[in-house]
Order: structure tokens, then sequence, then C-alpha cells
């Protein structure tokens, strides 16, 4: 009898042990439970993240969301948002709208405090504020390092997880939140996706490209396979429209582009500070062509100090999905005095290292002159 009693005593305890872990709230002193929690969650954590911002300027309002080699890009066009998402500097996914609420009973601050992320070090989400009337909600955004897309909207219904840490049950993929204070375990339930306009679409990724470009205006294209994969690579140089006149739009200060091709993608490299500004004191032709040949480019130009002409040659390679400066070359033309023979200059990478495509710029290369 002492024995079917004890059975008896232990089966009720099991049972609401087991009940107990289905309620709302987490003891916090039950480190077993809370361990137990993490564990239905696999692996994936709610991340720290650095956010960029820029509110002011209407005509390129974003946030740029980043985290190890993840950027995410949102654009902001009238009460639209447009993210694009890149891996290590490679657009996984060009600009698409999506459900970002920072308008209705919000702003972009508030919208920018809510965003939240859960990765695994593999892939995770991407949980942009959604439109709510009462509660909590989301539009989820499921990443890793080749694709990115929509998962799914989930509402809270529960004003009791405000200060939540979110986790995912990977078996089924579902998602709740745990209050961090109260360790009060609240459900998110799915909703039907938040429409999104399509009317001004085209319009509006047509401006996103412009704003990506410091003109706008393409004034060149130059395509070659660098990478030698097979696949066409192209380098587009842009107008300066913020020059003082016609000419100068076209010859310096032109912001250039290199699109590397990819398995999964394209890899983009830009750089608005390669072809010299117009701050001579004589005459020159400014920007004249970009040379291909292999796995090099070399950016042509021509600029004037003391009434010496400068033909200058900006020489890249393309090594996997890096450039680096490969070499930098000038000749010299005396104006004032045509038989002075001045002797040409290069450096390579034993003067000046293994430097990147976007971090040379003018100063740096007219510092090498000066040595």
């Amino acid at each position: 009898m002492k024995t079917k009693f004890l059975i008896l005593f232990s089966f009720i305890f099991v049972f609401f042990s087991c009940k107990g872990n289905d309620g709302k709230t987490v003891n916090k002193t039950d480190e077993k439970n809370q361990a137990a929690v993490k564990e239905d969650y696999s692996n994936y954590k709610e991340i720290q993240f650095n956010v960029k911002s820029d509110y002011e300027d209407n005509s390129k309002k974003n946030l740029e969301i980043s985290f190890a080699d993840f950027l995410f890009k949102i654009q902001f066009v009238d009460d639209r948002a447009y993210l694009k998402a890149s891996f290590k500097n490679k657009i996984i996914k060009d600009f698409q709208q999506v459900v970002y609420n920072f308008t209705y009973d919000s702003d972009y601050f508030d919208a920018e405090k809510r965003v939240k992320i859960i990765y695994n070090g593999k892939d995770g989400y991407l949980f942009l504020p959604g439109y709510t009337e009462e509660f909590q909600n989301f539009t989820v955004y499921k990443f890793n390092n080749h694709d990115f897309k929509f998962n799914q909207a989930l509402s809270l219904n529960s004003h009791n997880c405000k200060n939540g840490e979110i986790f995912l049950d990977h078996k089924n993929e579902s998602f709740y939140m745990v209050d961090k204070v109260s360790k009060t375990k609240c459900i998110f339930s799915k909703e039907d996706a938040y429409p999104v306009s399509t009317k001004e679409v085209q319009q509006d990724l047509v401006q996103l490209q412009q704003n990506e470009n410091k003109s706008g205006s393409s004034l060149n294209e130059f395509l070659a396979d660098l990478n030698k994969d097979g696949k066409k690579d192209k380098i587009s140089v842009y107008k300066n429209d913020t020059a003082k006149d016609d000419f100068d739009k076209t010859h310096f200060g032109l912001p250039l582009k290199v699109l590397l091709s990819s398995k999964n993608g394209s890899i983009e490299k830009s750089n608005n500070n390669l072809v010299f500004s117009n701050s001579s004191n004589c005459i020159s032709e400014g920007f004249s062509t970009v040379a291909t040949k292999d796995s090099y480019f070399t950016i042509e130009q021509q600029t004037c100090f003391d009434y010496i002409l400068v033909d200058s040659y900006i020489t890249f390679k393309v090594e996997g999905n890096e450039i680096y400066l490969h070499k930098y070359g000038e000749t010299y033309f005396d104006k004032a005095n045509h038989e002075r023979k001045i002797p040409d200059k290069t450096w390579t990478v034993k003067e000046f290292g293994k430097v990147k495509f976007e971090n040379v710029n003018e100063n740096f290369l007219l510092s090498l002159r000066n040595r």
C-alpha cells in the first residue's frame, strides 16, 4: 500500500510540474525551466546590431542596420520603405518594398528602436515594426548570406511582454517572446501580411537608383570579365551634377561604381573620389577613359599644376571579390617650356602597400607625388 501511495504521489508531482511549463509565466528562480525554454528554441539568439541613420535629407532619408558582415539599408520614399540586403559588400537582394511602420502612431526614431534580429551564426530573421492598433506586431524577413525574403507577419496580442526577447521554435518555425523582467511568455500569432503599395514602386526604384549614385546620371559604362568567371563585369562612370559647368560635370569629380558578377548575385564597389576635382591653376582635360585588360582596369585622366600637364593612370587589380590598387603612374608636359623633359613616375604596392579600391582617393594619390 505504501509503495502504491509513493507511485501515485510521484505521478501527481510530475504531472503538475510538466503542466507548469505550459503556463504564461516562467518562474524566475526555476533555472531548469528557463534553460528548457532556450533549448526548445535552438541556438537562435536576439543580437545587438549597429544603426546609422539620416532622416534630414528629404531625398535620401535612410536607415542602415549592420552586424557581422550583413548590411540592411532601408531607403524611405514618402510613406514607403525599400530595403537592400548585402553580405560582405555583395548585394544579395536589391531594393524591394518592405512593410516598415514609421508613420502610423510612430516616427523614424520610434520605429528604429523596435527593430529586432535573431541569428544563429548562419541565418536569421529581421523583425520590422508593423502597423498596429493596440498590440505589438512585426513583419518578419528571413535571411542568410545569399538570400533575403518575406517570411510572415506576426502579432503579439498581449501587453505582458513590453520588454521582451524573441525566441524561435525551429521545429515548426513559430516565435514567442519572454519578458526580460517578469519572464512572462507571450505567444505570437500569425497575421495576414499587410498590403504594400505597388502603384509607385517602379518610379520609386528609379529614384532610389539615382540616390545611390552621387549624381544619378550615367556618363559611360565599360564591360569586361575582370574576375574571370565567364561573365561581364561593369564599371560605371557618373556625371558630377554638382560641378559648376557642363564640361566639369563630365570630366571632374566623377563618381565610379564597379559591379562584379558572382554566383549568388553581384558585388558592388563604389568610389566618388578617384577622378580628380578641378582645383588646378591651369586648364586640363580631366577624365579621359577606363581601359581594361585581363583582371586589371585603369582610370586615365589629365590634371594640371603650375602649367605642367599631368596625365595620370590609376590601375587596379581584381582579386576574387576584392579590388586593390596595383600601381599609379604620371607623365608630364611643361606647357611653358615644350623642350623640357620631365621623367615619368610610377608608384607600386612596394611604396603604398595593399590598398582597397574604396579607400583610394585624390589626396592619397597626390601625396605619393609629394613624397
